[in-house]
């Protein structure tokens, strides 16, 4: 299932790169120079994920996801040059899901991108109703349980 990509950073090379690799897996990276078009895009547009450089011109990294934490809950993604632990924390504690260094491996990144795709995926679908009701008989999959005009009906293992 393609995912939509907000990817944030001001290095075209690695822009480049991330965006053919990404793109690879199928997602649909939208790619963006600077802290500002960022975060126009991720109001503007519905993205299942935000990788963002927290050294941009204009507004840097950190100050985007603060702002986009305030108003969803985007998965992030932090690629940096800042590598101390300090930094990871400030980071994770922006809002951030996932810190990593500069120079990385992109093949580690579409994983991180994939694991992070996926969880959300999987929030949704525990949020989501899974039971089924019809003429006053519900079914719920998730407790094994059948309740008939609002009473429990007893079921047998079998």
């Amino acid at each position: 299932m393609a995912a939509r990509i907000l990817l944030a950073d001001d290095e075209p090379a690695l822009v480049r790169s991330l965006t053919y690799a990404l793109e690879r897996e199928g997602h649909l990276v939208d790619a963006v120079p600077d802290g500002p078009t960022a975060l126009e895009r991720s109001r503007a547009s519905d993205y299942d994920l935000a990788i963002l450089d927290i050294m941009m011109p204009g507004l840097s990294g950190l100050e985007v996801c603060r702002e986009i934490r305030r108003e969803s809950s985007l998965p992030i993604i932090f690629l940096t040059a800042r590598d101390s632990e300090i930094d990871t924390v400030v980071g994770l504690e922006a809002g951030a899901d996932d810190y990593i260094s500069k120079p990385f491996s992109v093949a580690e990144l579409v994983s991180r991108v994939g694991a992070l795709l996926r969880r959300r995926r999987l929030d949704a679908m525990d949020r989501a109703p899974v039971g089924i009701a019809i003429s006053g008989i519900e079914i719920d999959p998730r407790t094994r349980t059948v309740t008939a005009d609002g009473r429990e009906v007893s079921l047998t293992g079998g």
